[in-house]
């Protein structure tokens, strides 16, 4: 299943369908190693990601970009319950925006729901949400890439 998008006032909601367990597909968000194998959109050559995943803990995370340079953005998580939830702020540089991803398990499945709010307007809502689609294209191949 590709990504379903919803983009409406400032906020995007991405829906997933991944096929791989809950506590992995969770292990690939709380974990910089697995992180920097998938995040980032299709033009990043290279991610670099640290991160402190506990409540209160930041991450920095910089995309080294085919055709522009280097773009980074650091955030704070708020709220950590394994594996069902993880919700941080992100400081794009642009806008601060809050983030929440949740996880349920469908059977062998998992469902991932990824809300984003807090953008000033639909254009950097549409960038952001282009680039995190193709991440989570390129999360589904590392899942099956591990299933095998």
């Amino acid at each position: 299943m590709k990504s379903e998008l919803t983009i409406t006032d400032g906020r995007l909601q991405i829906t997933r369908l991944f096929e791989a367990p809950r506590d992995v597909v969770f292990g690939c968000w709380k974990q910089a190693e697995k992180m920097q194998q998938w995040s980032g959109c299709k033009d990043a050559t290279h991610c670099e990601i640290e991160m402190d995943f506990r409540v209160g803990g930041s991450f920095t995370q910089k995309m080294h970009m085919t055709h522009g340079g280097d773009f980074s953005f650091t955030g704070k998580y708020e709220e950590i319950v394994e594996p069902e939830r993880i919700v941080y702020n992100a400081d794009l540089g642009f806008a601060t925006t809050r983030v929440v991803v949740e996880f349920f398990e469908q059977g062998s499945q998992t469902k991932m729901v990824l809300t984003q709010e807090g953008f000033p307007n639909e254009f950097f809502c549409k960038t952001v949400s282009q680039g995190t689609m193709e991440g989570l294209d390129k999360l589904e191949q590392l899942l099956v890439a591990q299933a095998v």
